[in-house]
């Protein structure tokens, strides 16, 4: 059912601060993060290399790069609660997830690391589960960990705890576990009510999470947290989710990632079932016993082409070649725009230039009238978001965390092609 693949070699202690240093610059997202990383091999050849990038591309959005104080600072209080960072190039870092286009450049993790690199499953539906919902949870986890694969989950109220607190409670010898995928800092609990879950999860399981510690979770954190559920896992099982829950976002990210998905049917009368019953209807496969996973997942486990080329950087301290062509800089430019797009959290302007000083973190705010402005000017018809930047004149990182609030509202949805559109009601 397992595999070996190949894994890289030991990343240096200077290349390591030069990767989180490199990830937590403003403008620079996961896509962007690693175009550089193909480019020049090393985070600190990019870093040495973005004062040409300016200069070639023409800046049209600013880049601040991290300073080495804040990013050893952030580090300091990852080691106070526990976390290690997992950089990209480490030999922990999970396989699977690093073949999705957006991989978190590191998280933080805390508990057993080792659980990282077992395949796994995404277990992810409603908060406002029914009794009968998380039951049918707890088995599919208990199930699949004793299968031996550990179950993937957001450790939100309703499914997401079910499945934790039943893998928990697995029997240790078959190597399952659990992972949990955190919104906000792998140190912040969330919702309060999971405090004792927080504390076994970090004990026998592991809890991760892209964002900063301490930072407090936003609305906008979310759906980017989803895809590293969806990430991690071979695939992902919806259980009870509304037309408009965030589950069918992870489910969204894991078709779009190649990955299998799974849907438990409900009644139709119940609109805990809405999500799913249209996710059978688009194709997904029906899930009514862990049986119907395991047979799925025994051939995802045989695709040998998802590791191939896997971790393929430069390890030294400095790469032995660099290409630092102009015309080749287009690529590096357009991952910038394609990150802003993809998150809220960085913060664009019409200059590129070099600064010692981190970018600003906090999250951004969204007014009721902003939102309405953006409702206003879509229609059913798919609008490219580069023209409703434009035509609202809101920052493209506004207009990024207001679709998505709008999307969990239902209010949206995403077409192909980075078109967006209003659905009628």
């Amino acid at each position: 059912m397992f595999f070996d693949h190949k894994q890289p070699s030991r990343l240096s202690q200077s290349e390591r601060l030069s990767r989180i240093r490199l990830a937590r610059s403003s403008n620079i997202g996961p896509i962007t993060f690693r175009k550089l990383l193909d480019r020049f091999g090393t985070a600190r050849d990019a870093i040495e290399q973005l004062p040409d990038i300016i200069a070639k591309t023409k800046g049209f959005r600013k880049i601040v790069l991290a300073s080495r104080n804040d990013t050893v600072l952030e580090i300091e209080l990852a080691q106070k609660c526990g976390a290690k960072p997992v950089i990209w190039g480490d030999p922990e870092y999970p396989a699977l997830l690093a073949r999705i286009e957006d991989a978190p450049p590191y998280f933080y993790a805390i508990g057993r690391i080792e659980l990282l690199a077992r395949p796994a499953i995404g277990l992810v539906g409603a908060r406002n589960a029914s009794a009968n919902g998380c039951g049918f949870a707890r088995k599919l986890s208990h199930s699949l960990c004793d299968a031996g694969y550990v179950v993937v989950s957001g450790m939100a109220r309703g499914i997401d705890g079910a499945a934790h607190e039943a893998a928990l409670k697995a029997d240790p010898k078959a190597n399952g576990g659990t992972i949990a995928v955190l919104g906000g800092g792998v140190d912040v609990i969330y919702p309060r009510e999971h405090r004792d879950l927080y504390g076994k999860l970090c004990e026998q399981g592991c809890v991760i999470s892209e964002m900063p510690p301490g930072l407090q979770p936003q609305a906008r954190h979310f759906p980017r947290r989803n895809r590293i559920i969806s990430g991690l896992s071979y695939g992902t099982v919806v259980i009870e989710a509304g037309r408009n829950s965030g589950s069918l976002i992870t489910a969204r990210f894991a078709g779009e990632q190649g990955r299998d998905v799974f849907a438990v049917p409900g009644s139709p009368t119940d609109p805990r079932a809405a999500g799913p019953n249209s996710l059978i209807r688009d194709g997904a496969i029906l899930c009514d016993s862990a049986d119907v996973i395991l047979d799925a997942l025994r051939d995802a486990t045989q695709n040998t082409h998802l590791f191939e080329d896997f971790h393929q950087f430069n390890t030294n301290a400095r790469s032995p070649e660099v290409n630092s062509d102009p015309a080749r800089y287009d690529d590096i430019a357009q991952s910038i725009v394609q990150d802003a797009e993809n998150s809220g959290s960085k913060e664009p302007s019409q200059s590129i230039e070099i600064d010692s000083e981190l970018g600003d973190l906090s999250p951004i705010d969204t007014d009721a009238d902003q939102s309405g402005k953006v409702l206003d000017l879509l229609s059913t018809t798919p609008l490219l978001i580069d023209d409703l930047i434009r035509a609202s004149e809101l920052p493209a990182n506004s207009i990024s965390s207001i679709l998505i609030e709008l999307e969990l509202a239902g209010r949206v949805e995403r077409h192909p092609g980075n078109r967006v559109s209003r659905i009628a009601k």
